[in-house]
């Protein structure tokens, strides 16, 4: 078989395959050159905020015993964009030598901010970007700050900002929440799919404010009260949910980018039936490394070859 009979179309540029990294997994020179060295067909570098962030502190991050979930509160760490104002056109350089795109994650923290990162981001050389629309590890005094996908109104005028900020063929995307709420998500979609500039959905991140007991009782995160996100295969069907619902609620020429407990191949050819066009891993290749990228297309490549 040829590579091109793998090959997918997102937001009308052409992926060798679909499978990428998450945001929240690569933020360095190394790490790009670490993926370009593997089998990704993209590089998600991310998220990025105008300030440079340490993130949330103590034991943000826990995989349960079983490997079946994860929960993590990072809190956006980044070294913020004038960090990225000199390293993200060489990120771009090692992705493109390497034959992959580079997608690069913003978090801005009002819609003026995420009009600036967008705007700076393409300037720098991101092929696409991916609006950070979800995060629910951001506390503030003690107070953890609204997600920004379940405001639509803040939601609204963060892409009529970004709209004002780039030009309307630019690869924009957005990265949700899981939605418990049908009628909700059919009101975002609906207003996702008013805009041409808006290319692709992601979905979705953790599922917000997960919780877990270690083996003595205590909380196995120690910010935040013990929330994190929760993540990991635990997330899959979940998500799975998400994109089906999101295939048919939003128009056919916004993509669908699907996260959540993917961990192996049959896990992306399930993402794919349910109306995914490509798909992005994060926990697993937290948890198992770079190499996991060969496991997953090996496995998918198998399936696919069978199903053909």
């Amino acid at each position: 078989m040829e590579e091109k009979d793998f090959q997918v179309s997102l937001a009308d540029l052409k992926l060798q395959h679909p499978i990428m990294n998450a945001a929240g997994t690569c933020r360095s020179i190394e790490e790009v050159e670490e993926l370009a060295s593997s089998p990704v067909s993209a590089i998600m570098v991310g998220s990025i905020t105008c300030e440079s962030r340490n993130g949330n502190g103590g034991n943000v991050f826990w995989t349960s015993p079983d490997g079946q979930f994860s929960i993590n509160a990072n809190g956006l760490p980044n070294r913020g964009i004038d960090f990225y104002k000199r390293a993200l056109p060489k990120m771009a350089d090692i992705a493109h030598k390497a034959n992959k795109l580079l997608f690069v994650s913003v978090a801005g923290f009002s819609p003026e901010q995420y009009g600036l990162l967008t705007q700076k981001a393409f300037q720098l050389g991101a092929d696409i970007i991916e609006l950070n629309l979800s995060c629910p590890n951001v506390w503030s005094e003690g107070i953890q700050k609204i997600i920004s996908c379940f405001d639509e109104e803040l939601l609204f005028a963060t892409i009529s900002e970004i709209t004002d900020s780039v030009q309307e063929e630019s690869r924009v995307g957005v990265k949700i929440s899981p939605f418990s709420d049908y009628f909700l998500l059919e009101n975002i979609a609906g207003l996702l799919g008013n805009w041409r500039l808006i290319k692709f959905v992601t979905v979705c991140n953790t599922f917000p404010n997960g919780f877990a007991l270690d083996e003595k009782g205590k909380p196995v995160i120690t910010f935040g009260d013990g929330y994190g996100g929760l993540s990991g295969p635990a997330l899959k069907p979940i998500a799975l949910g998400q994109v089906k619902w999101l295939r048919d609620l939003l128009p056919e020429w916004i993509d669908i980018i699907g996260c959540g407990g993917i961990a192996t191949g049959k896990d992306v050819a399930d993402f794919l039936v349910a109306g995914a066009t490509a798909v992005q891993v994060g926990t697993a290749f937290l948890n198992g490394g770079v190499k996991v990228f060969d496991k997953i297309l090996s496995e998918y490549v198998d399936i696919a070859i069978k199903a053909m």
